[in-house]
């Protein structure tokens, strides 16, 4: 005689492995192919953004192949630049969350906005002083010359992989 106490753990049971089992499968054609080799190990891949310690100057500077004394250099300015970074960091994100509690009718609000304009300029233009200080007193002349190619080739991979999501991912026609 079939015992319902028995079938119903019995079904469940082959439920959750049949499911795991397509999870697996599905999980197995989606998953990321490997890094190749000699990628850099802190490369996330986000959105096609560079990753790593500096954004996408961190991977310019990563296929110019500094040597030794060059990775010491940006390290000392990286560390230079690191309490600012981290201030203006923890000042946009409060800044962000006080927008997102504020209303747009607030007094206050407008000055919100405006220190949210301010965070972004400084951002910009420490990153750019970052950038201006190792372009001038680490890189060779011919690294200097790289930078372009390595930049054109960064934006094609980005173009070629938005084309080959596109080509995936059909979006309906817009009416």
């Amino acid at each position: 005689m079939i015992n319902i106490r028995r079938i119903v753990p019995t079904l469940g049971l082959a439920t959750a492995l049949s499911g795991l089992a397509v999870f697996a499968v599905l999980a197995q054609d989606t998953a990321a192919p490997a890094a190749p080799a000699g990628a850099p190990a802190w490369h996330h891949g986000h959105c096609g953004h560079g990753g790593g310690p500096a954004g996408a100057m961190g991977m310019a500077l990563h296929k110019l192949n500094l040597g030794a004394d060059q990775k010491a250099q940006v390290k000392t300015i990286f560390a230079g630049e690191k309490s600012q970074f981290e201030a203006l960091r923890q000042s946009a994100k409060a800044n962000r969350q006080a927008l997102a509690t504020t209303p747009p009718t607030d007094p206050g609000y407008a000055a919100l906005v405006e220190t949210a304009q301010h965070n972004a300029a400084t951002r910009v233009m420490l990153e750019q002083q970052t950038w201006k200080q190792i372009y001038e007193s680490v890189l060779t002349k011919q690294q200097q010359q790289q930078i372009p190619a390595i930049v054109a080739a960064a934006q094609a991979a980005r173009e070629s992989k938005m084309e080959a999501w596109k080509a995936q991912h059909p979006q309906p026609p817009a009416d």
